[in-house]
């Protein structure tokens, strides 16, 4: 039996999909950019063969994904999404709401990925901050909850932990792990975790260690106090963290 060409096993792709993927492929190669404008449906039909109604088939699939946003005005019409990080984060953390939703996804998962990630994170800040960073880690003291730890609100413990690790991922200019960190986040404040058992001064724990690490630029001792701040956290949580176990 002669070779069978493996082209012939290739899922055949609808008029829809290749349109969406010919815009896809001009996107990555650079002939379309963050912020160009597409040409007109009827423009777009004629070029590519296709009816207009599988022109807007294929448009609906891009805007789905982000790829593309649609604009109105005597302007309007269809751009390339900026492909930000910030579409990235937004979009996997309403993912990770959804999923956990439809039960496809528990928030332990999250918490599970989330221990390892702040790891790297902390480890990440300490070798790469610059100078503006850490002003702006100064900068976030402002979130701070006043007062002692006695006199904290679970809700502004809260907030300044997250705002924290936000600003951490921010400090290791890796846009992935902004990207990831960011998600998580969004994941957390919209499946609404139940803090009401939280102790304020428990969710703020180590972070200072971990702040001064960074400032240091020392990643091992910013590793180390991420790891006992994750720690405690997942004790609050009921979830054991990987490094335990």
């Amino acid at each position: 039996m002669g070779k069978v060409d493996a082209r012939l096993f290739k899922k055949v792709q609808t008029a829809p999909q290749q349109v969406a993927t010919a815009i896809k492929e001009a996107i990555l190669d650079g002939s379309l950019l963050p912020g160009s404008r597409l040409p007109s449906e009827e423009e777009m039909a004629e070029n590519f063969g296709v009816s207009r109604p599988t022109v807007r088939e294929a448009l609906r699939t891009l805007k789905q994904a982000r790829v593309i946003i649609a604009t109105r005005g005597r302007k309007g019409g269809h751009c390339v999404s900026d492909l930000s990080m910030e579409h990235f984060a937004l979009g996997m953390g309403q993912y990770m709401t959804l999923a956990i939703g439809a039960e496809r996804m528990s928030y332990r998962d999250i918490v599970e990925v989330r221990f390892e990630l702040e790891l790297l994170s902390a480890r990440t800040a300490a070798q790469r901050r610059t100078a503006e960073d850490l002003e702006a880690l100064a900068d976030l003291e402002r979130l701070r909850p006043a007062g002692d730890a006695g006199s904290w609100t679970r809700q502004s413990a809260l907030r300044y932990d997250l705002a924290f690790h936000r600003k951490l991922a921010e400090c290791s200019h890796n846009p992935m792990i902004v990207a990831f960190v960011s998600s998580t986040i969004i994941a957390f404040q919209d499946c609404g975790v139940d803090i009401e058992d939280f102790d304020p001064a428990d969710v703020l724990a180590h972070i200072d260690d971990v702040r001064q690490a960074v400032v240091d630029g020392d990643p091992i001792l910013a590793r180390g106090a991420m790891q006992r701040h994750l720690e405690l956290a997942g004790d609050l949580c009921g979830i054991e963290p990987p490094a335990q176990r």
